[in-house]
This record gives C-alpha cells, structure tokens and sequence, in this order.
C-alpha cells in the first residue's frame, strides 16, 4: 500500500484568502443550487456557493479550496461518485458529502467517498446545523496534510476472521440479530462503518444512536448484509508496522470497551463509552494503512528513547493517533462527547475538568484493560501509569479499588 507523505504538497495554486470558510454546492439546476445556497449560508461562519458544472466546480476549488463539497445524488447514477473521487484524489483535506433523497444504505454503497449523507428534503435549519458542524470539525487538525491523510480513503481494516465469521452468519436467512451484534461488536472497522451509516445527518435522529445493537436493529439485518458484503474488505489490509496488526489493535479495542461500558454504569453514558472504547484506537488503523513507514518511526522512537507514544506520535507525525481518529469520526458524525474522548483519551483533563466523563472512563479502561495493576503516579501520557493529581481532583481516586477489581474479572 501506498504510503502518505506528510510534508505539504506544492499546490496548484495559491488560494486565495476568503471571508469566511466556504462550501461549495454541485446541483444539476443552478437555479435550484442558488436558492438552496441562500437558505443555507449562515453569515460569518460561512458560505454556500453553488454550481452547475463539475469543470466550474473545479476550477473555483483549484483556487479557493473551500472547506467542505457538497455534490447533489441527482446527478446521475454515475456522475455523482466520479466527482466525489476526483475530490478525494485531488483535495483529500476537504471534507465531501452527498445530498440525497434515495435509500441511505443503498446510496452509501454505490458512493463509498462521502464523509456524510444529508436528506435534501430535511428542514433547512437542520442542513444548516450539519454544514456547520462540518465547518467545525477542521479545527481537529489544524494541518492540512494530515487532514488528507484521514481523508484519502474512507475505508478501514477488519480483522480477517471477523469479517469471514460475519460473512457466514449473515449467509444463513435465519440468524440471529443478537450474533450479528456481537460479532460487531468484536471488530473496529465494521462498528465504525455502521455507526458512520447511522450517525449521518440523513437520518435526521433527534439524539445520536450510542448502542451497536440499537444500530444494527435500526438499520435492518438486510442493510448490514449489504453493507458487509460491500466493503471488500480484503483489499484494505494495512501494510505491515513492526509490532501491530489489525487483530492485536482489535483485542485492545475489545477489552477497552467491555470495561469501559462497566465503569461508566454511574457517571456517563454506558453505551457511549462503549463506542468510544472500541473505537478508540481507529487512528492506529488509520495510520498503519496510510502512513506505515512513519508510524513505524514513531514506534521505533518509543522503543529507543522510552517515550510514551503519544509524544513519539506527535514528534513524528505532528498529531497523535488519538486525534487523527477523533477527526475521521468526527467527519463520519459520530457524537461530540465520543469525539472528545478519543481526542483526549489520554489527556483527560484537557475535557473532563471537574467531574469523570467519558474521556476518564475510556483513560481509566484503556490502561486498565492491559495492567488491573497500574501504578499511580505523576502526569504522563504513558498507558502504564495513572494520573493521581487528576483522579484525586475529579473525585475517582476512591472508586479505583472497585475499578482494579472489575478489570481482573473481565480479563480472567
């Protein structure tokens, strides 16, 4: 597999400096485009500007490089996703969505380059709201090259026998949507693929979906199967990084998130720290498919200096897997506070000032998951160690004995 380069490309040419960040929208009918871009610019935060010509379109990215490309389905069956992967290879930093009024799952296999899908007959308050949030989810990396990095591709990889296993069992016309869940529920890439499907803008949920199985039974065993079987999840292996692999990143992710689940029973949110346990490691994955040489630098320099790894991470790459993770999730709409957690999954504090949320519980399961037994002791980013002053602060000190305990019983 190819990998990244993270040192900025020279580009075509310079852009030009905007008053605000801009979206720009490709419908078939500029009439149509120009009203719908009025109804949805929203002042100083930003600005729609519409087309009808996939040439004009590119031109004004060429030198504008707006924010974020929205591309109507309406198109025509192939016209949409051609102009979507021509984004994707050309401005992979640009955050691409789709406006649809076709069958979500159906359009989500046909356009496998969409960050995110929105209803076109959703209420304009509601797209406006969405496109924001669009807006905002660049301030995650601030690099644009480490933004392409995340952007270049959509897929993720599945470990291999998960992926068979669910394959098989959704063969038989009569499984059973509990196995299916639980299979899922053991697999990173696929968790995140589905919760991306159900966490869209498309839906127009009033609160985000946090549990697998209420995904799964919202979507239906037949769109999983359609989902599933499109992937080709073959093809997405990542290359090899010394001392990583898909299975070993999955395990961790596993017990992570079971304990996570149970240490959340009084705090937070049960099925939030679930995800965010399982897919707390999704920058890992990101990273070992798309730039393994430098991952594998960043975890040459642990073994060689001692550093934790998310200080090597940042010294190499310029970010930590934990925030390339954040920012994918956070383009695929998964919830603020999930979001959150896996940004500071190891620097809790930077979001959990007072009170434990899920950035402790997914700290706290992280560490704990690997060593019941985690020394406490000064502020560091290293998994083998406790933050004391902060647990203290935010009032988990006394819980940790019950928490140490919990560990040793899931992992036996």
């Amino acid at each position: 597999m190819t990998e990244h380069h993270l040192a900025p490309a020279a580009p075509i040419a310079a852009p030009a400096a905007a008053p605000a960040p801009e979206i720009c929208l490709l419908e078939r009918n500029l009439d149509s485009g120009r009203d719908m871009a009025a109804l949805l610019s929203f002042g100083s935060l930003g600005r729609v500007t519409p087309f009808d010509d996939k040439e004009a379109l590119f031109e004004h990215m060429a030198r504008r490089r707006p924010a974020v490309v929205v591309v109507a389905d309406e198109l025509n069956e192939v016209e949409c996703p051609k102009v979507l992967r021509q984004v994707q290879l050309r401005y992979p930093d640009m955050m691409r969505v789709v406006l649809t009024d076709r069958d979500p799952v159906e359009v989500f296999r046909r356009i496998p380059y969409a960050h995110q899908f929105f209803s076109r007959s959703a209420p304009r308050s509601t797209l406006s709201a969405a496109l924001a949030q669009c807006l905002e989810v660049r301030s995650l990396l601030a690099r644009s090259e480490l933004r392409a990095l995340v952007g270049s591709s959509n897929a993720l990889p599945a470990a291999p026998r998960t992926y068979s296993e669910l394959i098989d069992l959704l063969a038989d016309p009569k499984c059973s949507m509990l196995k299916v869940v639980s299979v899922l529920e053991r697999d990173v890439g696929m968790s995140t693929r589905l919760t991306q499907v159900v966490s869209s803008a498309f839906f127009g949920l009033s609160a985000p979906m946090t549990s697998l199985g209420a995904c799964v039974a919202y979507l239906g065993l037949d769109a999983i199967r359609s989902l599933v079987l499109s992937a080709e999840i073959r093809q997405l292996y990542p290359g090899s990084v010394p001392g990583q692999s898909p299975e070993r990143i999955h395990a961790r992710a596993l017990a992570t998130s079971r304990l996570a689940r149970r240490l959340a029973a009084s705090v937070a949110d049960p099925g939030q720290a679930f995800v965010a346990g399982l897919l707390h490691g999704v920058g890992q994955l990101v990273l070992a498919s798309r730039a393994p040489v430098k991952y594998a630098e960043a975890l040459a320099l642990v073994a060689s200096s001692g550093l934790p790894q998310p200080d090597a991470e940042r010294e190499v790459l310029g970010a930590t897997s934990s925030e390339l993770g954040a920012y994918l999730l956070a383009l695929w709409g998964q919830p603020l506070e999930v979001v959150r957690a896996i940004a500071h999954q190891d620097l809790p504090e930077a979001c959990d000032v007072r009170r434990p949320g899920i950035a402790t519980i997914l700290y706290l399961s992280k560490r704990l998951s690997q060593n019941a037994d985690a020394p406490l002791g000064p502020p560091s980013t290293a998994i083998g160690v406790l933050n004391e002053p902060f647990l203290t602060r935010i009032g988990s000190l006394d819980r940790l004995p019950g928490y140490r305990e919990l560990a040793r019983r899931l992992a036996s």
